[in-house]
């Protein structure tokens, strides 16, 4: 037996649960996004058992296609998730630097900063949707109350009460709403992830190289100069992978709509397959495999931006 016999057959059984892992589901989900397969149809009895004989084709896509949620679901998708990228990679950023930085309390302060990561969707979307951005009873609706009870004492103040009294009354915003919705679920997604950027981009600035700081500081380059020539080429690589992972991740957001808006103007491709797979699991399938194919467009469009950044 070579040497290279032995640890291919120790690594396949794992090869291949993994190969059944994958390709089962994925060859079931094809298979029924070609067949008329319902759940519950008392006209055509038939379709509710997943035969060969209930064959459709590409039905299944074209009404897929022809959805009028379709459309908007991928940019909903494409909303949220490139949203949800800028933000968390900007504020991974400028906090991953601040924080670099030594002072008392340190820390205990990457800890707090962490921790929302470990906070589970679902309890994120309810804490976020209820206590935090409702208009009545939410942290929202209490500080925009006080800023109008606020203005509403000063404008009867001597001297200053002409100024408050040009001020509108702010009114709270109702994140349930169709036009809102989207943009709640982007801000509680946002504060989940990004102490993950900042935990991988406070990592890569451990490893900064410091004489080429106190060269630049040297030279007079101001600190504005040292983070756009120094710190940020240092973090392309770390950026590229936070971007790649955190696409696929939030390609597959649920819960989190679904707490804040019922699919009310807000949904995306993993929503409306929760939608079809009510009734019409061929329907569903085949916007699960439009998922994938999206899915796999955007991970090798990123896969591509991290492979260039890492031959630079």
């Amino acid at each position: 037996m070579s040497n290279r016999t032995l640890p291919r057959l120790l690594q396949s059984p794992a090869v291949v649960l993994l190969l059944i892992w994958m390709l089962v589901p994925l060859s079931m989900t094809l298979y029924f996004s070609f067949i008329r397969y319902v759940l519950n149809n008392l006209r055509k009895p038939e379709w509710m058992t997943p035969a060969l004989s209930n064959w459709r084709g590409f039905g299944n896509y074209e009404f897929v296609l022809k959805s009028k949620d379709f459309i908007f679901a991928i940019q909903n998708s494409l909303l949220i998730v490139c949203s949800i990228l800028f933000l968390t990679v900007i504020l991974g950023v400028l906090i991953a630097v601040l924080i670099n930085k030594s002072f008392p309390g340190q820390g205990i302060v990457r800890v707090l900063l962490i921790s929302p990561f470990f906070v589970m969707p679902a309890v994120n979307a309810v804490l976020w949707i209820n206590m935090i951005l409702d208009p009545v009873l939410g942290l929202q609706g209490i500080a925009v109350g006080s800023i109008n009870d606020l203005v509403d004492g000063l404008r009867a103040a001597p001297g200053v009460g002409w100024f408050f009294s040009l001020w509108p009354e702010l009114t709270p915003i109702s994140f349930r709403a169709t036009q809102t919705s989207a943009y709640a679920v982007i801000i509680m997604v946002t504060w989940q992830w990004t102490p993950f950027a900042i935990l991988i981009f406070m990592t890569s600035l451990q490893s900064e190289d410091q004489q080429q700081k106190e060269a630049a500081i040297l030279d007079g380059a101001s600190t504005w100069s040292q983070f756009r020539f120094l710190t940020l080429p240092h973090l392309g690589r770390p950026i590229a992978i936070v971007v790649m992972i955190q696409a696929i991740f939030h390609l597959s957001l649920y819960a989190e709509i679904e707490i804040v808006s019922r699919g009310n103007g807000n949904k995306n491709l993993p929503y409306l397959i929760g939608e079809f797979a009510n009734n019409n699991i061929g329907a569903a399938s085949a916007t699960g495999i439009f998922a994938v194919i999206l899915a796999n467009i955007v991970a090798i469009f990123l896969l591509r931006i991290v492979g260039k950044t890492l031959m630079e």
